[in-house]
């Protein structure tokens, strides 16, 4: 029957790698799901084993018991238990203390092997748990990545030097997901999603980028009266932003058309539009000056993650709200 089910389940992957290129994860085989069976029968824990190696090693009941900090007593009567539920004896006692028989020396062999295997996986997990710890996920709005927020984060590296930190940018769209699956810890966003934690950040103002021999040129500001015959650009990954302002205080004003920072930029400087961007993407372009839309601010955000809390987040909360 078990070669059967190990025949049926190489087809299986044979077939698999067939359809799709690649070898997906191994199932569970028979060998998988009995590991373990027979110490479970017999009533073998981990506390058993580590009572044989101590003893083993020390050549004595005793000695091992003041090595673990147990009682001598608590010691030999877990490996009496041990060698009744195996059916074989481990020690041979003596009056200068203990020495394994044969059957013990291989057990203790393989016993060996095995709690260094398991102190090896619970150090690897735990080293994997600390890093992860110890690493900050943080999503950013695109065009938000400058701005205020480097101080802050070279404010909150001061207090946490060790800490690691992910910056992820990206549109609202892909950063409330990743903010409501538990991969990003905190994101700055502009309209957070429902359900979860927001607390104030800083606000930028928006700015036109309008070409060097536009009208608009020559003036301190604009208002969003100026754009109502006229092409507007906005970035990409704030355009759901801006064309929420547009919606709200420039209702005959065109809806803003989606290019990258740096295209939008360029197709001002071209006289193809004027483009909505925030003050921390004022870049300078030949061709292009920038002009703050008066009284028009974008609000950021820090919007709190369902991952579980890390220690870092409350200082870096901290800081985004004295910045507000």
């Amino acid at each position: 029957m078990r070669a059967a089910m190990r025949c049926c389940i190489g087809l299986q992957a044979a077939l698999a790698r067939r359809r799709y290129g690649f070898m997906p994860a191994p199932p569970y085989t028979p060998d998988v799901v009995e590991t373990g069976r027979a110490s479970l029968r017999a009533g073998v824990g981990l506390h058993h084993l580590r009572y044989v190696l101590a003893a083993a090693e020390m050549r004595g009941f005793r000695r091992a018991a003041r090595a673990l900090g147990v009682q001598q007593s608590a010691l030999s009567r877990r490996i009496q238990e041990l060698e009744a539920r195996l059916g074989a004896q481990i020690f041979e006692r003596t009056p200068q203390g203990v020495r394994l028989t044969d059957a013990g020396d291989r057990f203790v062999c393989t016993a060996r092997e095995a709690v260094i295997d398991l102190d090896l996986a619970v150090e690897t997990a735990v080293d994997v748990g600390r890093e992860q710890a110890e690493t900050l996920r943080l999503g950013v709005l695109g065009g938000f990545g400058g701005g205020p927020l480097h101080e802050i984060l070279r404010s909150l590296m001061t207090r946490a030097p060790g800490l690691r930190l992910d910056l992820i940018e990206g549109d609202a769209a892909s950063l409330s997901a990743n903010l409501l699956s538990g991969r990003l810890d905190l994101a700055l966003l502009v309209r957070p999603p429902a359900r979860l934690s927001v607390f104030p950040a800083w606000r930028e103002h928006v700015f036109a980028a309008v070409p060097i021999n536009d009208p608009l040129a020559d003036r301190r500001t604009v208002t969003w009266a100026d754009f109502s015959d006229r092409r507007l650009l906005t970035p990409a990954a704030i355009a759901a932003e801006i064309g929420a302002l547009c919606r709200r205080r420039a209702s005959d004003a065109p809806a803003p058309v989606s290019a990258g920072a740096g295209a939008a930029a360029r197709l001002v400087a071209l006289g193809q539009g004027c483009a909505l961007i925030n003050e921390g993407s004022v870049v300078p372009v030949t061709g292009v000056v920038y002009r703050p839309i008066a009284r028009t601010f974008l609000d950021l955000k820090a919007v709190v993650g369902r991952r579980p809390e890390k220690p870092a987040l409350r200082p870096l909360l901290s800081l985004l709200t004295q910045a507000a």
